[in-house]
């Protein structure tokens, strides 16, 4: 009874809570978080040096669709604009999803464990 009084005390290695914040949570089924408004990471073939990134639109059984976004690992992410001011859209399959639910720093730039992560998968996948 005596010991619940007082709260949990951390005792590991420092962890920056800038850090913590932006850290990579793997969930078990990372399509529940698949939803309009999220950011994803994509797995398209030809797209290795560069990741391919958007945010969603809509979502259905198989496939959502995606509004691009153009940037690059260490540089500034903005809305992909093609010819007459629109937005490159598409609708592609779920499994081409590496990463789901991530948000970009105040710079609009990946954040370095989404960079870290990202990185270390598309490697893989050369």
């Amino acid at each position: 009874m005596f010991c619940n009084l007082f709260p949990p005390v951390y005792t590991g290695r420092y962890q920056n809570p800038r850090a913590l914040a932006t850290r990579v949570n793997r969930v078990s089924n990372p399509l529940e978080e698949l939803s309009p408004g999220v950011f994803v990471a994509n797995n398209i073939h030809g797209y290795k040096k560069v990741p391919v990134v958007g945010k969603v639109l809509a979502v259905d059984e198989s496939s959502f669709e995606i509004e691009y976004w153009k940037g690059s690992w260490k540089a500034e992410w903005k809305r992909w604009e093609v010819a007459g001011g629109n937005v490159w859209t598409d609708t592609l399959p779920k499994e081409c999803i590496l990463l789901v639910n991530f948000q970009l720093n105040e710079n609009n730039k990946l954040a370095n464990e989404t960079y870290k992560y990202l990185k270390d998968t598309y490697g893989k996948l050369s």
